[in-house]
């Protein structure tokens, strides 16, 4: 198997990267405002408020509350949507998922900054149900997402169980990277998710080679 480069992303237009700061902007509100008072007793308004927008500007942006940390990167958000238009026009599902991640790889092994988040963002999840289902529930939807793209781009001799299959593998292996890069980084440890992933991704290829072999 050979291991997936990166693919340059296109420069972001002002309205665009206006709206992504907006959308941070308000996250950062209300991941600091879980924080110190609690997911249970914060509210929409005091999340509106510590960002200093109206309660139906956040709405414009999230459609809840935990919405605005579980669904806080927003390039994720906008490279899925690409790989989507990518797959429906008939590119190889696993060869698509893989472009996207190491983009988003790339990106957040870059930037510092975003490591110091994700592991706060991670630990409030962990701790409170309400986010950590919310968290599961985008997986499975973008997992549904990506396989009906898969399907239609398939047509009438779509394999519907094994798109399914193949996205479920990718977001799988994409969620133990992170979940690994995660463990070593809360032990002081420097990593790289996209290392992780890849190492990940060997492993599998080793595990694929072998149930070829017991089928041949």
């Amino acid at each position: 198997m050979n291991e997936p480069s990166p693919v340059a992303a296109a420069p972001l237009g002002l309205r665009e990267r206006r709206r992504r700061e907006t959308l941070r902007e308000v996250s950062d509100a209300a991941l600091q405002l879980f924080e110190r008072n609690g997911f249970t007793e914060t509210t929409v308004d005091d999340i509106a408020d510590a960002a200093g927008i109206s309660q139906r500007t956040f709405f414009r942006y999230y459609a809840t509350k935990e919405q605005a940390v579980c669904v806080n990167d927003v390039g994720l958000g906008a490279v899925m949507d690409e790989t989507v238009a990518v797959i429906r026009s008939g590119a190889p599902v696993v060869a698509a998922l893989e472009d996207a991640w190491m983009r988003l790889f790339g990106e957040f092994d870059a930037r510092p900054e975003e490591h110091r988040r994700t592991l706060r963002v991670r630990r409030l999840v962990q701790s409170e149900p309400a986010l950590l289902a919310r968290t599961l529930a985008n997986e499975a939807e973008r997992i549904d997402e990506l396989t009906d793209a898969a399907v239609d781009a398939a047509g009438a001799s779509a394999d519907v169980l094994t798109a399914r299959a193949l996205v479920a593998l990718v977001s799988t292996t994409t969620r133990l990277a992170f979940d690994e890069w995660a463990r070593r980084a809360e032990m002081g440890a420097d990593a790289s998710v996209r290392d992780i992933y890849l190492e990940l991704r060997r492993g599998l290829g080793t595990y694929a080679r072998h149930l070829t072999g017991e089928l041949l």
